[in-house]
């Protein structure tokens, strides 16, 4: 029960039982646990309306069904990609269609008129026919913007005068001598320095299985090597042993028996296009995470687990060439 007195200074409260106190905090205890349950509980995708949507980037959505029909209407390429490979490709791909229309792509006279031409061809189209349409208009809104930010690049100038040398189109020929441990290659590049014979010191020490044939790994390039390697042996002194790196077989020394010489206008053209398609690459991954971090998207949870297609995820699935 209730009841009202007054205190001081005409005050008035109102005196509770302890009953209806306890009460009170019972019910309030009680609708905190029936929150938590229905909170962990619930099925938020079906009460909004995404049980069936695989992902929605700006303001596309695709449900999951059409997303199975777009990778089945794509071709053989992309029929043959696995579901994980198709989603997240997928999805890069509305993330670059997405960042055109921001920039007013979708509004060219260009892209108008491939709309109006597609609307003209499927007047009477079926579902399937309507799902190509829409797809192909994505993936050329996306190479419109894909292909705006490769220009931009493009148009910029290299600098190629404190590059790195273009690794991979620079071989060079070699000769090995491998032993069991550092302190015996120690000795074996003393006995070099003072002048004993590359052959004389592999009969004698090599335990490699190039031994039989002088020691003579053939044209060698970067990708031969462990990282750092190669690079050390491009500073190296054409006949004279430099140690290489160590891996379980033992220690492995290298000679330079002779490098190639190349067209220096040849060197710097591949010099320069190297770095333009690493430049490339660099600018639309960055683009790629600019548009995650700037556009409201939103994938169906299933997807993510089943196809590994997640907000963190930096892979650019999209072909920097295009």
């Amino acid at each position: 029960m209730l009841e009202k007195i007054r205190v001081i200074d005409n005050h008035e409260m109102l005196l509770v039982s302890q009953r209806a106190v306890f009460a009170f905090i019972g019910l309030l205890l009680f609708l905190t646990f029936a929150l938590m349950v229905f909170f962990l509980t619930a099925d938020f995708d079906y009460i909004l309306g995404r049980k069936h949507l695989a992902m929605k980037v700006g303001q596309t959505s695709i449900t999951l069904a059409e997303l199975k029909k777009i990778q089945q209407l794509s071709g053989s390429h992309s029929q043959k990609l696995s579901e994980a490979a198709f989603a997240t490709f997928f999805f890069e791909t509305l993330l670059l269609a997405e960042g055109g229309r921001a920039e007013g792509l979708d509004q060219t006279p260009e892209f108008r008129k491939k709309i109006e031409d597609f609307d003209a061809a499927l007047k009477n189209a079926d579902d399937d026919e309507t799902i190509a349409r829409a797809a192909f208009l994505i993936e050329e809104l996306a190479a419109a913007n894909r292909g705006r930010l490769l220009n931009a690049v493009a148009g910029k100038d290299i600098d190629i005068a404190n590059a790195a040398p273009v690794a991979a189109r620079i071989r060079l020929h070699l000769r090995t001598i491998l032993l069991p441990d550092a302190s015996t290659a120690e000795e074996v590049i003393k006995q070099q320095a003072e002048g004993a014979d590359f052959a004389q010191l592999n009969a004698s020490y090599s335990i490699s299985l190039y031994k039989s044939v002088g020691g003579d790994i053939g044209w060698k390039t970067a990708n031969d090597f462990p990282d750092g390697v190669f690079s050390h042996l491009l500073a190296a002194e054409t006949g004279t042993l430099v140690s290489g790196f160590t891996d379980a077989a033992g220690h492995h020394l290298f000679e330079v028996v002779s490098r190639p010489e190349e067209d220096p206008a040849a060197a710097a053209r591949a010099m320069r296009e190297q770095l333009m398609r690493e430049m490339k690459k660099k600018a639309l991954m960055r683009h790629t995470i600019d548009l995650r971090n700037r556009l409201d998207y939103w994938i169906n949870p299933t997807l993510q687990v089943r196809c590994q297609v997640t907000p963190a995820s930096t892979d650019a699935a999209t072909d920097e060439t295009r």
